[in-house]
């Protein structure tokens, strides 16, 4: 998904904006009721930066009239903009790669049996950022199982930043988000667009995009094979990470699994349901 980290702050003219502590509690506020993101007062610092181009973008003069603004009825478009400022897209191909050398060992078998029997086989990228976890996903499902196409099987891959979803079903990558894939696998399953990498039409047929804000209603109709969430809880209180564990377990089926990052952990009342079987991997039981 989208982690948050800092960037440096820009002065707008001669003079710059600051938000205050009052302003800085309101925007967290907006922020953890619309997508349960957790702004403690350690990032100050990066709200600050990352708002003050919302700002200039906005002609805005301070943080008080943005506030106004995106809480306004003419702001609602600010308002995901907003959201998307506070989040940054930090992902590539075959990131934390036991949990692609788990889902190939140990899942995917699994999963072709399920294929074999005629069920279906659904997988959940949620927090998908530019889409290259579940490309990665459905491009590995293809290499082992060249016949996937033709069976009952979709990977759905969700994000709440607009802008992430619009770059992930474009599927095209610098090379920097390719650089840990080897050759073969650049070979299969992309086709070069100048210095470019485009995903190849036949992985993201496999590929289901939604904009979807994880603490909505979530208008899933079967259960998950699979669900990676890597990277998203960390942003969450533990409250709300423990409410989503459990609507994770709810949507899983038995003997199903789930990946998440490697400074996240299960804890809570899910714990009960998810037995760890490697490193921030977890069966339902």
């Amino acid at each position: 998904m989208n982690r948050i980290s800092p960037i440096a702050t820009k002065e707008t003219g001669g003079t710059q904006a600051r938000i205050s502590d009052r302003e800085f509690k309101t925007i967290a506020s907006l922020v953890s009721e619309s997508c349960g993101i957790n702004l403690t007062t350690e990032k100050l610092e990066l709200v600050n930066s990352r708002l003050l181009k919302r700002l200039r973008a906005n002609e805005l003069k301070d943080f008080g009239q943005y506030i106004d603004f995106v809480t306004s009825d003419a702001g609602k478009g600010e308002f995901s903009d907003m959201i998307s400022a506070l989040t940054t897209n930090v992902t590539s191909f075959h990131r934390e790669p036991h949990h692609f050398d788990h889902f190939i060992e140990k899942c995917l078998p699994l999963l072709n049996k399920r294929l074999a029997a005629g069920e279906s086989v659904r997988i959940w990228s949620a927090g998908c950022s530019n889409g290259s976890e579940p490309h990665n996903l459905a491009g590995i499902i293809l290499d082992k199982i060249p016949e996937a196409p033709n069976r009952d099987v979709r990977i759905l891959a969700t994000d709440i930043d607009i802008k992430s979803i619009e770059r992930a079903r474009a599927g095209i990558y610098s090379k920097d988000f390719v650089q840990k894939l080897p050759e073969s696998n650049k070979s299969k399953w992309f086709d070069r667009d100048g210095e470019n990498y485009r995903i190849k039409p036949k992985i993201q047929k496999l590929v289901q995009f939604n904009i979807l804000n994880l603490m909505d209603e979530w208008p899933i109709k079967k259960k998950f094979d699979v669900i990676f969430c890597r990277n998203v809880m960390i942003y969450f209180s533990m409250e709300t990470q423990s409410k989503l564990l459990m609507r994770f377990v709810d949507s899983m089926k038995s003997h199903s699994f789930l990946y998440i990052g490697h400074s996240e952990r299960i804890e809570g009342p899910a714990a009960k349901s998810l037995r760890p079987v490697g490193m921030t991997i977890y069966e339902r039981i």
